[in-house]
């Protein structure tokens, strides 16, 4: 046609601007996120009463707020509730999982963790 409209249906308007999208199908916006979350965790929280519930949904990257906001779901405890231990020491809220040695040393290992749940408020 005269007015070019048919070149909207061809490769030449396909490939005006470069894709934002890898051969794999991955975003430029999607690799810098999985950079900065770094590597996935597997962290196994022991509980007072024996159980042990696994978070597998938490990238080093993250903090210890964040696997603790997931594991008070799981656990229908209130967050404030819960508080992490990690070779006996407390894992304080805004650290991030990089921040603590062990685990950057070897983000792949599972990581063990003490959980000691406080009587909420009133109780």
């Amino acid at each position: 046609e005269a007015d070019g409209s048919h070149e909207l249906d061809g490769a030449p308007a396909a490939n005006a601007f470069p894709s934002q999208y890898d051969e794999a199908g991955v975003s430029s916006f999607d690799r810098q996120e999985a950079e900065l979350r770094g590597a996935a965790l597997r962290i196994n929280c022991h509980m007072p009463d024996g159980t042990v519930h696994q978070i597998t949904d938490c990238f080093i990257g993250h903090d210890v707020t964040y696997a603790k906001g997931l594991l008070a779901r799981k656990t229908e405890l209130q967050f404030s509730q819960l508080k992490f231990f990690m070779d006996g020491k407390l894992m304080f809220d805004p650290l991030s999982f990089n921040d603590f040695p062990a685990i950057l040393a070897d983000p792949a290992k599972e990581i063990e963790v003490e959980v000691r749940v406080e009587e909420p408020p009133g109780q």
